[in-house]
């Protein structure tokens, strides 16, 4: 006796059950993205306070090899000149010498890492990465700077020193004299508010950013220089003493900065934000040393 065996049925899918796939699968796509741009976004911070402990680190070995002074810090005032190469050596050396702006005096200085070696602070440090934010978009292509990115060549620099940490001469002349706040030379001039209650190298707002000199007079009611949002709303940001953090910011100027101000014109209000920074950016020479109890 012959036994035939029944063929299975083929089944396709219906044009409904394929739509309830891709909606599933749509829907996990949408809970998974901002996790994984969270991830993305905390990867990039902790490589931005990496870069912000290294220059840290640098600037305290450059100063135990100076007799405990700073590296100089200079600003626009103090342009060494020289190619789009390098600057001018031995003109004008400070922590570093590049002009990062649209308005550089030296085109091609916004991008090459021959101005960044020259700078003081860079035989400590060893890498011209270091002074990039990796959260920083902005380029340089043919004289023009796109600050949220765009044709040309990554600026070479996101971060800036605190303006009122050796001062050169001609920015101290220009921007901290008479104001009646304290100017940190050495180690032992860090004693108010403490070194780890002075900030020393930030991540720059990409439209404000210039020089390496990151100028705001806690008297102010505005912002000279803005702090960058790189990091959802956050920014990196370092202390004298070696630690670094991400401080995450709420000032409407500060999160939709566009532009670059003078000393003379401020912009904003003074809120939480700007008090937080400057209580950490100098202190008044009438302020005396807490003694221990």
């Amino acid at each position: 006796m012959k036994i035939s065996l029944a063929k299975s049925e083929k089944r396709a899918f219906t044009l409904i059950e394929l739509l309830v796939v891709i909606a599933i699968i749509a829907i996990l796509a949408a809970m998974l993205l901002p996790a994984l741009a969270k991830s993305k976004a905390q990867a990039l911070g902790s490589q931005c306070i990496s870069n912000l402990r290294q220059l840290t680190l640098g600037w305290i070995a450059y100063a135990g090899d100076s007799r405990d002074y700073f590296v100089l810090n200079g600003n626009n005032g103090d342009t060494p000149g020289g190619t789009a190469n390098a600057p001018t050596p031995g003109v004008n050396l400070q922590w570093c010498p590049n002009d990062v702006s649209q308005g550089a005096d030296i085109a091609g200085e916004q991008t090459n890492s021959g101005w960044i070696k020259a700078g003081l602070l860079y035989p400590y440090v060893g890498s011209p990465g270091v002074y990039r934010c990796p959260a920083d978009k902005s380029t340089y292509n043919n004289g023009t700077v796109y600050p949220m990115g765009g044709p040309g060549t990554d600026r070479s620099r996101s971060m800036s020193m605190n303006a009122w940490i050796n001062p050169s001469a001609n920015a101290l002349s220009a921007y901290q004299s008479g104001y009646g706040y304290r100017v940190y030379i050495k180690t032992g001039d860090l004693t108010v508010p403490g070194p780890a209650n002075i900030w020393l190298f930030i991540d720059e707002n990409p439209y404000s950013i210039n020089d390496g000199y990151f100028l705001n007079v806690p008297s102010n009611d505005g912002w000279v220089d803005c702090p960058a949002c790189y990091h959802v709303n956050s920014c990196g940001v370092s202390f004298c003493d070696g630690h670094s953090q991400i401080r995450r910011w709420t000032d409407p100027t500060v999160l939709h900065c566009t532009t670059g101000q003078s000393p003379s014109s401020p912009i904003g209000t003074r809120t939480p934000d700007l008090i937080w920074l400057f209580d950490r950016t100098s202190a008044l020479l009438t302020d005396r040393v807490e003694s221990s109890p």
